[in-house]
């Protein structure tokens, strides 16, 4: 073998250790690349459910004003709150695409008492039977936060009275059709330690914050 094949077999050989490397580099800037996105979406996702919890307390708190100031009648939608001046503006539900909430609603029907869970759209099946007393996003989605040990969006019920420190109460569902599907929350029977969290609005609401796997939040910045 003369010099010159020697030569070449040299650049051969370095040309694919270079390679080599080349590709080693790429797939660990991919790997780099996926744990950033992902830790992107995370905090993302953090962030909406902190401004989903925000947006609720500005429907509670305006629902409480607006009984104030009407006394003690009750709102009839929540674009009222916006119209009359006790909203600054209309706060879409982060979880949707629609942006439409569920109202959380107190119940007034004969012989019935605790929260329903009304969808926007079937409100006016229920104004008169029972009373709005707060919000919940309509989304069926888990988050990374929990708030009063739900992990659910759709039972993070916000409302006038919630006693914070405690689980989240039976919450009564309300289907496409027009039923009562009790789910979500627990179930009142036998366990008397909650004490009255059913949206009386009767009851000082207090700052409403959530608990985290092995911490907490506090409100929106």
């Amino acid at each position: 073998m003369n010099g010159d094949q020697l030569k070449g077999k040299k650049i051969l050989t370095n040309s694919g250790y270079a390679l080599m490397a080349a590709i080693i580099g790429v797939n660990i800037f991919a790997i780099l690349l996926l744990k950033s996105r992902a830790m992107w979406e995370t905090t993302l996702q953090r962030d909406l459910e902190q401004e989903l919890l925000f947006r609720a307390r500005q429907y509670v708190t305006a629902i409480e004003l607006y009984k104030k100031k009407n006394a003690n009648i009750p709102i009839k939608n929540l674009d009222e709150l916006f119209e009359k001046g006790f909203l600054r503006q209309r706060y879409p539900d982060p979880m949707t695409e629609s942006g439409k909430w569920s109202l959380v609603m107190q119940d007034g029907r004969a012989g019935k008492k605790g929260l329903l869970v009304v969808p926007e759209e079937m409100l006016e099946q229920y104004i008169g039977q029972a009373l709005i007393v707060g919000v919940c996003s309509a989304s069926p989605e888990e988050g990374y936060l929990e708030y009063r040990k739900k992990k659910r969006y759709d039972e993070w019920a916000v409302y006038i009275g919630e006693q914070i420190e405690k689980e989240m109460p039976e919450l009564k569902y309300v289907d496409r059709e027009g039923g009562d599907d009790k789910k979500g929350g627990n179930d009142s029977r036998g366990d008397d330690s909650r004490g009255d969290d059913t949206g009386d609005s009767r009851e000082d609401p207090g700052s409403t914050t959530g608990t985290e796997r092995g911490g907490s939040t506090g409100e929106r910045g």
